[in-house]
């Protein structure tokens, strides 16, 4: 693949020059979810450093797809694309140029040209926002169609990935680390520094904020599998419970784990039957491992059977063995609200962490967990002892030695449910959020509070463990896969708070 010809990608020296030229980290923030961009985007407004670690988990959606692709005509796994631009996007860069990038292409595109289809979303955000917002998305624009006019030329024209329906930041992040000669073939593996400088690029062009970076936290594929309440394995992890579609293959039948709600066409049930449901959904255990897809021949489809060759325990991105050890003493790495298995806790999982974690404390770094204030699908009647169970179960795997939550925590976060308003109630039991919305949102569903007794205060406490329970929570729009929708988050204020 040749590079596009106009856009200056910076050398691995100068990526490398200018990240040690911005000093050191307040904050390591790890998960690509919108908990983990939100917690990072308030952190730098407040001025700090902060570098977000975004996870390689994913096996479904436009993410997974474009993957797929890219695997069949190079030959090894690029990176997930979708939770590195989540978190650069909402977390570091322009809002502006991030409500572009967290677009979905129209799906009647035809045969239109990328760097046309690139334009008119570019164009379309132009209209709709202030005029203050306009130069950074005119220069954003520039970029986007010459970037396009390569992704068109070297991934759409060649028949290696399609256009219509895709996700712009997803096939943007693709076509610059192309660019960039990340992903070339005829090479075995990505070129990890070549991948850092395509990253500055993207960091640069969507004037992401000098204290902040992103990185992977490893290179490796990895498969979730997650063992069940009910007595299912399911290898493919949240992605293959949210494919519900009944009778699945190898004998699964992921329809007994979701909610007939959550199901398109499904017929109503009674509210027994979805407790069941959900009690039989919860995660009890889970690991990552490498699996074999195929055949390759095939185009990417949600329905592929994964057959699982043997646990995996990934190794670390060595760049991000760097920004840990640049943390300051008194610095913090967050672990923000986000899905247990998939997202956050995934950081627990890479051979080699453990050691980092206990470096970085014994300088005075802290590690916080900021717990979710509500359970989802996987997680439903979890308490905050099932969250840093869950962190002990990939931290022990990865270590080869039994590891105790308060061995890796500090600091525990959570909500307290009970001064809370009557909407804030009723979004948290995942009452009055359109069916449509939770069938294409399912992961993000709540199914009920994450309740702290005194008693559990206590019995962390005896652990070790300092424990911040106070009222946090807010309402607010966010936009995820082209849908607006109401959510709970932690207030910001608040959380700042609880967590520098």
């Amino acid at each position: 693949m040749s590079a596009a010809s106009g856009l200056s990608v910076p050398s691995t020296e100068e990526a490398r020059k200018e990240y040690v030229s911005r000093g050191d980290f307040d904050f390591v923030v790890p998960g690509g979810g919108h908990g983990a961009a939100a917690v990072c985007r308030a952190l730098v407004e407040e001025g700090y450093t902060v570098a977000g670690v975004a996870n390689p988990v994913d096996e479904g959606g436009h993410s997974a797809r474009i993957r797929w692709d890219l695997y069949r005509h190079l030959g090894y796994w690029p990176i997930i694309p979708g939770d590195t631009m989540n978190l650069l996007g909402g977390g570091f860069a322009h809002p502006a140029i991030y409500s572009v990038t967290n677009s979905r292409l129209p799906k009647d595109l035809a045969d239109t040209p990328a760097d046309v289809a690139f334009a008119e979303a570019a164009d379309a955000a132009i209209e709709k926002l202030p005029a203050s917002d306009r130069p950074a998305l005119e220069d954003f624009r520039s970029f986007l169609t010459e970037m396009g006019a390569a992704i068109q030329r070297e991934l759409i024209g060649s028949g290696i990935t399609s256009l219509p329906g895709a996700s712009l930041q997803n096939i943007l992040h693709a076509g610059v680390m192309v660019h960039a000669g990340a992903y070339r073939k005829g090479i075995p593996v990505l070129d990890q520094d070549k991948y850092l400088c395509g990253s500055h690029l993207l960091e640069r062009e969507m004037k992401a904020t000098e204290r902040g970076l992103v990185v992977p936290m490893t290179f490796d594929k990895i498969t979730l599998v997650t063992k069940h309440a009910g007595g299912r394995t399911v290898v493919g992890g949240i992605n293959r419970v949210l494919l519900a579609r009944g009778d699945g293959p190898n004998g699964l039948e992921y329809g007994d784990m979701v909610p007939n709600s959550m199901l398109p066409d499904a017929p109503p049930e009674s509210s027994e039957e979805e407790k069941k449901k959900l009690a039989a959904a919860k995660v009890v255990d889970w690991y990552p491992a490498e699996v074999e897809h195929g055949p390759v021949i095939e185009p990417f489809n949600n329905d592929w059977v994964f057959k699982e060759i043997r646990p995996l325990t990934p190794r670390i991105n060595p760049f991000l063995v760097e920004v840990i050890r640049r943390l300051k003493p008194g610095g913090s790495i967050v672990i923000p609200p986000g899905n247990a298995h998939e997202s956050t806790y995934t950081f627990f999982i890479m051979s080699g962490l453990w050691e980092e974690l206990q470096a970085a404390r014994s300088r005075g770094a802290r590690v916080t967990l900021v717990c979710n204030p509500v359970n989802l699908l996987l997680t439903a009647g979890y308490t905050v002892e099932d969250y840093l169970q869950a962190i002990e179960q990939a931290i022990t795997r990865a270590a080869g030695t039994k590891i105790k939550a308060e061995q890796v925590i500090d600091r525990v976060v959570v909500n307290d449910p009970a001064a809370t308003s009557e909407k804030v109630r009723k979004m948290m039991q995942g009452e009055g959020i359109p069916r449509e919305v939770k069938q294409v949102l399912l992961h993000r569903t709540p199914t009920g509070p994450v309740v702290v007794t005194p008693d559990d205060i206590a019995r962390l406490q005896s652990r070790g463990l300092e424990v911040i329970q106070k009222p946090m929570l807010s309402v607010e729009t966010i936009s995820i896969r082209g849908i607006e929708t109401e959510a709970i988050s932690y207030a910001k204020e608040k959380l700042l708070d609880a967590i520098s």
